[in-house]
């Protein structure tokens, strides 16, 4: 279980833009069109909502096309009208009834209010969020199979609104794209491909915009961010070398400078030698030019094994790492339950202050209080 979450670490790594000055090529096409941002956003590139005529549009961005917008949605209210473009797709907001395809969702509906518009889930696998569990279990929110062996005749049959579906590079998977031939709006989220923390958190005003909660979304994003940013200042004067992940298969995958990891570690007073790297999603190293490169870590975060005798079974070169670090080695699973449902990937989705407030204690080494760590645990012989 743990090196399928290390997978998961590995692919969530990849990041889509840590300058947050937008260039030539990827400036809002709300430009292009002469119409108003209707929502500010300071860190989120990937997306944007406009407005003109007192309607408003949610735009979606490529961040594999150079940010060129890759889905239009009109978001109309009970009463407005609009003739739509051919390449747009009207929504009556707010919406009612969702499905989304990502458990990074849910801490945002959940904090809007708008839990109970989630009628379907893939599976209760891999969900952390208690109430949805209590709403699954009691059958007032259906289960419709994984992603690729989906339950057509279920999501049909359950009409929802929209479908919220993790946007990937390249075509949409044919199950999706038969759901769209239905009538079923599919409307992709690339907050996965957001480079700054902050960025994946204000996805919040994209569901804030779907479900007519703009006021909200901003109010809360505004709270995190000025928390983010006060933390910031808090951090300690040393700057300790951080060791990140383990070996899966022979390679030993590290975040690149401008991942969003990497971002972490930096408003957290932390280094490593590749922090400067311009890679802007993992890389993918040897044992050998890790062992070379990464002399004397100070702490040893997300190795993805359960514990040190584990590890250490599984190679015995870590030994050297596990001396340095001085056993300070942790996982980001404090808040795991047992269907593997991790709130690291749910509430600190949305609530990357918590997460930074976890790596600045973690980063005082011995003086690190871990009672007060909420999503970080650490590993024991």
């Amino acid at each position: 279980m743990y090196k399928l979450i290390a997978l998961l670490i590995i692919f969530l790594l990849l990041s889509c833009k840590t300058d947050q000055k937008k260039t030539k090529e990827q400036r809002s096409t709300c430009e292009e069109k002469n119409v108003a941002l209707a929502t500010p956003l300071n860190y989120a590139n990937c997306f944007e909502i406009t407005e003109h005529n007192n309607i408003r549009k949610l735009i979606i961005k490529s961040p594999f096309k150079e940010y060129k917008a890759e889905q239009t949605f009109v978001l109309l209210k009970k009463g407005q009208e609009y003739t739509k473009k051919s390449n747009e797709v009207i929504l009556n907001i707010p919406l009612k009834s969702i499905i989304p395809f990502s458990t990074s969702y849910l801490s945002m509906i959940d904090t809007l209010g708008e839990l109970n518009s989630i009628i379907a889930v893939e599976n209760e696998n891999y969900i952390y969020n208690p109430k949805l569990l209590k709403r699954i279990a009691s059958k007032k929110v259906i289960t419709i199979g994984s992603s690729s062996q989906l339950n057509l005749e279920a999501i049909l049959l359950s009409s929802p609104d929209a479908i919220i579906t993790i946007g990937t590079p390249g075509e949409t998977a044919k199950q999706i794209q038969k759901l769209s031939t239905a009538g079923i709006p599919f409307i992709k989220n690339y907050d996965w491909q957001e480079s700054h923390p902050l960025g994946k958190a204000e996805w919040i005003k994209f569901f804030g915009a779907l479900y007519d909660k703009n006021e909200e979304a901003n109010t809360i994003f505004n709270s995190i961010k000025s928390n983010y940013n006060q933390l910031k200042h808090k951090k300690g004067k040393e700057k300790p070398s951080i060791l990140f992940s383990s070996l899966y298969n022979g390679v030993w995958y590290i975040p690149g400078g401008n991942s969003y990891a990497s971002q972490y570690i930096k408003d957290a007073g932390g280094t490593y030698p590749w922090i400067n790297d311009s890679t802007k999603g993992s890389l993918p190293l040897s044992f050998e030019t890790i062992a070379n490169k990464q002399i004397d870590p100070n702490i040893w975060l997300n190795p993805n094994y359960s514990n040190l005798k584990e590890m250490t079974s599984d190679d015995d070169r870590y030994f050297s790492f596990l001396n340095a670090v001085e056993g300070r080695v942790y996982n980001q699973n404090k808040r795991l339950n047992k269907l593997g449902g991790n709130d690291y990937w749910e509430k600190g989705s949305l609530r990357p202050d918590l997460i930074l407030k976890d790596y600045i204690e973690l980063f005082k080494l011995e003086a690190c209080k871990e009672d007060s760590l909420l999503f970080f645990s650490k590993l024991y012989p």
